[in-house]
């Protein structure tokens, strides 16, 4: 044999080894995600042709051997993809066509399953799912110049998955008799009574309103406890999702609700549970009841907002007691002003004055440090 027929006939048999190893032809991949896999591969020509158009898959786990999880035959086009796949796992792909092969004279024969060839591929990693975290918080409070002119900021931060179409806050004071979260949680506007010039309720819009947005809301009464709620509302969406909720307190002059609250702040389990006791004695009937009598109808409905938001139960007199001085509501001070309380020496200075002198004048001594100390608190401000 010739030196040339020599490399002729070795050449022959490495292009021989290297189909039988990898196959006819190529497959890779087109696309991938966390449970899928795309593939495609070059379809047969020059000595093989398929019979039928008919092509066959197998896919497995690497390294898993011998086994092949997927298998379709199936006709063109040459694509396939693979679905229900484990994220961030590698499958190996085998392709093979049914093909015949045309020999050295060039007449085709021996049809039969070939390999086109194998492909590896990872499935991505499973998406972590879009969390919202979010949060209310006062930034600023302010009496104002007058007793209806108090003022809260708070600024309102989310994390944000997909862009908010507008974010809409709402405030009302504490003992409203409105519940606000069904209103502002509709993405119809609320109603026109909700203006934002009313010191009991109101609510504002802002659109486009980013993370840190602050809200800002004026015209508000002294010395009240005010709930703040807001919403993101998604474009199309008609209900918005609740970014947090806070309580803000205005300040301001507060007169003898100054004292109230800091029995209740500080002497609750004793100066307060007896003075519940004795003023509860003084009615015949729940404390509750005598003031829904005096004052309207509207406080059984005050009642269960309350409860709602309190977790308390209203009807006994210490936990009513505790909810009015603590919020300073405007039922407390009526109550107060009451003439038969009057005349029985029975508002809550008047108790702590007779049963504990020396705390009173303590109280007395601390509330201008309290009403120093905001003073210099809102300085920094």
């Amino acid at each position: 044999m010739t030196r040339l027929t020599q490399g002729v006939f070795i050449s022959m048999l490495m292009l021989g080894t290297a189909h039988a190893a990898g196959g006819i032809g190529s497959v890779w991949g087109t696309g991938s995600d966390d449970e899928s896999i795309s593939i495609t591969w070059t379809v047969p020509s020059g000595d093989y042709d398929h019979v039928g158009s008919s092509y066959k898959v197998c896919y497995r786990k690497t390294p898993t051997l011998n086994v092949c999880g997927g298998s379709e035959n199936y006709t063109a086009p040459n694509s396939f993809t693979a679905t229900g796949l484990n994220s961030d796992t590698e499958y190996k792909f085998k392709v093979w066509c049914y093909c015949k092969k045309k020999n050295w004279r060039g007449k085709w024969k021996d049809a039969k399953w070939r390999k086109i060839g194998t492909y590896k591929q990872s499935t991505l990693p499973e998406s972590e799912p879009d969390v919202l975290i979010s949060n209310i918080a006062v930034v600023d409070v302010a009496p104002g110049s007058s007793s209806d002119d108090a003022s809260i900021d708070v600024e309102v931060n989310y994390t944000n998955p997909a862009a908010f179409e507008f974010v809409r806050t709402c405030y009302k004071k504490l003992g409203n008799m409105t519940s606000m979260n069904s209103i502002c949680s509709d993405r119809n506007d609320p109603p026109s009574s909700w203006g934002s010039s009313d010191h009991g309720r109101g609510w504002l819009d802002v659109e486009p309103a980013p993370s840190g947005t602050v809200f800002s809301f004026g015209s508000l009464r002294q010395c009240r406890q005010y709930k703040v709620v807001s919403y993101g509302f998604y474009d199309g969406v008609n209900t918005g999702l609740k970014l947090g909720e806070t309580n803000a307190h205005t300040p301001g002059d507060c007169k003898a609700n100054k004292m109230a609250v800091l029995i209740v702040d500080d002497y609750k389990e004793t100066v307060l549970h007896e003075y519940a006791q004795m003023v509860s004695r003084i009615y015949d009937q729940h404390l509750f009841q005598h003031l829904a009598e005096r004052y309207g109808n509207e406080l059984h409905t005050a009642q269960k907002l309350m409860t709602e938001e309190e977790r308390v139960d209203l009807v006994q007199p210490q936990a009513l007691l505790e909810y009015l001085i603590s919020t300073d509501s405007e039922v407390w001070e009526q109550w107060q002003t009451e003439r038969y309380l009057q005349q029985q020496r029975m508002t809550l200075d008047n108790f702590v004055e007779d049963k504990y002198p020396e705390l009173y004048q303590d109280l007395l001594d601390e509330i201008p440090q309290q009403q120093e100390r905001a003073k210099w608190t809102s300085s920094l401000f």
